[in-house]
């Protein structure tokens, strides 16, 4: 990997709003309670942008974890 590739890595996780999972694959079928602690179901959303949509149905669905996930979000 380039110098250039883990130099941004480096600073896109120094960023507050950014989550980098380490633990990986000893997560599976844990997320809900490890991150929200409760056993909700978890709805994701890719390429949420700025993440408004995700709030809003996050407010409108309490009974559900949400995540959204975005490139440049």
């Amino acid at each position: 990997m380039g110098k250039d590739k883990l130099r941004k890595f480096a600073e896109i996780d120094q960023l507050s709003n950014v989550y980098q999972l380490e633990e990986g694959m000893a997560l599976r079928g844990q997320w809900a309670q490890k991150h929200f602690n409760n056993d909700r179901p978890i709805v994701l959303e890719l390429a949420c942008g700025k993440g408004e949509y995700t709030v809003n149905l996050a407010q409108l669905f309490p009974d559900k974890n949400f995540i959204g996930v975005d490139l440049k979000g």
